[in-house]
């Protein structure tokens, strides 16, 4: 049975019961604000200290708290975290109830707070505010997650175990609670889909406005998974900049004055042709083989090193890398792509198991950038993990000092991963970085994804260029931009400061512009109209309030400078923190060096008895995939579709049903296993017995400018079989197999005879399989 937790006593694990948990989510564009709000009853005769503990996005702005016991309202305020902790700490000991709200030391996607002083016999109301960027898929998607799943962190020997193993489990809760979500959605443009790979929907769309709509939940919520919704609009890469005026809040420090003037969220979707490139990489494929990877993880890492191998290009060199509490190599350094090291790879596919322990992921990223790189082959790394580690940091500050010679491209595999693990080795290894959830069945698609991005040259240099009316200036966040790669969204805000004598009104342009290989120069432009230099009053608890890019501006330039500071001096490192605490206060998102405390100032009667001390996982939800039995490979995704002509009604849902058919021996992975390094396939009796007709029929359908008695029309008369099978048989994997057509296609190119073309063979094999 599944853990599910309230509050918990370390003692004797006796349950203070989690009453009700209430989601409330505001979309709008590419942005989310979500309003959190838990509910616990201290039903012991003496009052309460307790720990809990929640994952965010490592992206996630924390910009809110505030609780009410007994009917009083305790609202909170952003200090310096020694500041935090010795207010909270005073009015504990002075028997006051009170509240502590910080990042936590391990990572920037777990947070705790600290509840000092509940009362026995009352109820607590705990109610946390954070903003979110959402990210964008390539299909246009907009995906909003809502993190429920906190595994337990695995802590590397000789080291202190992390806090999120600490929490003691129980299997049961002796109160059944309720547990609510709603969001409304606003998007850039007509909504099409709504969908869902964690829960049944029920949606309404407005029927005037097509770009707004209700979502909540059909079903009720499971908290062994996060909750992943997905948005589809009409022009999903439409360049977009969204525009927030200043803001004073009254009794908000903001000496930089970073609320006061407004802010800029763009949007930008570059595409440009891709030249050829002559440079043919090095690929690490580097793969968590921890106990928490077993079941149906390792079984779809299995097949994604399996596509992933299969589409390598020419003359590349390879490794592959597993790892668990020790760590296993493929080879002693990187070997050259043939098909001799193809099938001892192929061969380790196949036979791979979760059985190497913990989830050191440090020494195996150690063991390959100690390897010397192949000259002329620039090193790609792609690291497949679930991402259960507490050593992050020491882990990021390796793959950044590495960035120079190995880019990195990051995938989180199931819920609960560690999004500062994912997200901050692809953003220190200039790569990118994918989520796949447990119910996801994409993890192909978006690590062959990668691996195109990695053959592809990116936009160097980029840069941005504001043309602004006279008088304003702008604080670009981030000011330095990474490499882009076609079709890639890019986020950067711009604080606009308008001077005393600056010009209202007009437009601003910001052109986007980079480099590609060959000196080719690419370059986009977002036009808007410049903001009002007024400044409007907002209050940060208001729900509807403006303050949301402010605060994810301010949560980027606070995570830039906290890159920042791991490679400066002792005095840099001082003024950096300084920078931070600043923008913190302005904008009341909490940082490494800032916390939100509460105290209950109203209740004059001291609580009184000695403080029982649990933890507890704040949602709900802490859940170790290690323990999981594997689960049934069938995968439902849960949709709502806008269709042509039709009226969206409240509640149209669609269950879709489909069966993974990654299993060993299935025929697309049986098709994909025989191709050869070069990209051929060979007339073997395997197959033969994938086109299900007979060998006779298969040489009397050969075109007669093929040799097939030869060795090489063997190979090409197989290459155009196989090729047909892919199209005709498994088009709804394109995704997956499409590099790998493509090798087929270039060496049949490379060897047909003159008077042949590829397309020609091709719809002679059409005719023998009968597709």
């Amino acid at each position: 049975m599944a853990a599910r937790f309230g509050l918990v006593q370390k003692q004797n694990k006796s349950q203070i019961p989690l009453e009700s948990i209430d989601i409330q989510v505001d979309v709008k564009g590419f942005t989310a604000h979500v309003v959190a709000s838990m509910k616990y009853r201290n039903n012991e005769e003496k009052p309460i200290e307790a720990i809990y503990i929640f994952p965010l996005d490592e992206d996630a702005a924390v910009c809110g708290f505030q609780a009410i016991i007994d009917g009083r309202t305790i609202v909170a305020e952003l200090q310096d975290e020694k500041e935090a902790l010795d207010t909270y700490d005073d009015a504990v000991s002075s028997g006051k109830s009170a509240f502590l709200l910080e990042e936590s030391d391990e990572s920037s996607d777990t947070f705790q707070i600290s509840v000092g002083n509940l009362p026995p016999k009352k109820e607590a109301l705990v109610e946390l505010r954070f903003l979110t960027e959402l990210s964008v898929e390539s299909e246009g998607r907009v995906v909003f997650v809502l993190p429920t799943v906190l595994n337990p962190r695995y802590s590397p020997a000789h080291t202190a175990p992390s806090l999120s193993s600490q929490i003691p489990r129980v299997s049961t809760v002796d109160s059944p609670y309720s547990f609510t979500f709603q969001m409304k959605v606003k998007a850039i443009s007509a909504i099409t889909e709504i969908s869902s790979t964690s829960n049944t929907l029920k949606v309404e769309v407005d029927e005037i406005n097509k770009a707004q709509a209700k979502v909540s939940l059909a079903e009720p919520h499971n908290l062994k998974q996060d909750i992943v919704v997905h948005i589809l609009a009409q022009e999903p890469f439409k360049p977009q900049a969204i525009v927030e005026n200043g803001i004073k809040i009254e009794g908000r420090e903001d000496k930089q004055g970073f609320m006061a003037n407004p802010v800029v969220m763009l949007n930008f979707f570059p595409e440009f042709k891709n030249p050829e490139s002559s440079e043919v990489g090095e690929f690490v494929f580097v793969i968590d083989r921890s106990g928490s990877m077993d079941g149906h993880r390792i079984d779809g890492a299995k097949t994604t090193l399996l596509l992933f191998l299969k589409s390598l290009p020419d003359s590349c060199f390879f490794n592959v890398v597993g790892f668990g509490s020790s760590f296993k190599i493929l080879f002693e350094k990187s070997q050259p792509y043939n098909d001799e090291n193809l099938k001892k790879a192929t061969d380790l596919a196949q036979k791979m198991t979760a059985n190497l322990g913990g989830t050191e992921i440090l020494q195996p990223l150690q063991w390959v950038f100690s390897q010397p790189a192949v000259k002329g082959h620039p090193r790609q790394l792609f690291l497949l993990s679930d991402g259960m580690v507490a050593n992050t940091n020491d882990v990021v500050q390796l793959v950044r000092k590495q960035s120079g010679t190995t880019r990195c491209f990051t995938f989180g595999i199931g819920s609960g991963v560690s999004t500062a693990l994912i997200k901050g080795v692809a953003r220190a290894g200039k790569g990118t970085a994918e989520f796949v959830s447990d119910q996801d069945d994409r993890q192909q698609t978006k690590v062959i994804r990668a691996l195109k991005r990695s053959l592809q040259p990116a936009i160097s240099d980029v840069s941005l260029t504001w043309d602004s009316p006279k008088g304003w200036a702008v604080q670009q966040i981030p000011s330095s931009l990474p490499p882009l790669y076609s079709g890639d969204r890019l986020v950067v805000y711009g604080l606009m400061k308008p001077s005393e004598k600056a010009i209202q009104g007009g437009q601003t342009v910001v052109r986007l512009q980079g480099t590609l290989t060959k000196g080719i120069k690419v370059e986009h432009a977002i036009k808007f109209p410049t903001p009002t230099a007024a400044i409007t009053t907002d209050t940060v608890f208001d729900p509807n309030s403006s303050a949301i890019l402010h605060g994810l501006a301010a949560k980027s330039l606070i995570q830039v400078k906290q890159d920042e500071l791991s490679e400066e001096s002792d005095e840099e490192f001082e003024e950096g923190q300084s920078a931070i605490v600043s923008v913190s206060k302005s904008a009341n998102v909490v940082s490494k060096y800032t916390s939100i405390v509460a105290v209950d100032k109203e209740n004059h009667e001291p609580v009184s008895g000695p403080l029982m001390k649990q933890m507890v996982s704040a949602f709900a939800s802490l859940y170790s995939s290690s323990m999981k039995k594997p689960r049934n490979k069938e995968l439902k995704c849960k949709r709502f579709k806008v269709l042509p002509n039709s009226s969206p009604l409240a509640g149209l849902c669609e269950d879709i049903s489909s069966t993974l058919t990654n299993s060993p021996g299935s025929p697309f992975l049986s098709l994909i296993s025989l191709q050869q390094a070069s990209g051929a396939w060979d007339l073997t009796d395997e197959l033969l017995a994938l086109c299900k007709v007979s060998k006779d029929a298969v040489i009397t359908g050969c075109p007669k400018e093929i040799a097939v008695d030869t060795s090489k029309g063997k190979l090409l008369w197989a290459t155009a079989l196989a090729l047909v099978l892919l199209r005709g048989k498994f088009l709804d994997r394109e995704d997956e197999w499409e590099m790998i057509a493509e090798k087929g296609k270039k060496w049949m190119h490379k060897n047909l005879p003159v008077a042949l073309n590829c397309e020609s063979i091709l719809q002679f094999a059409t005719i023998v399989i009968d597709v």
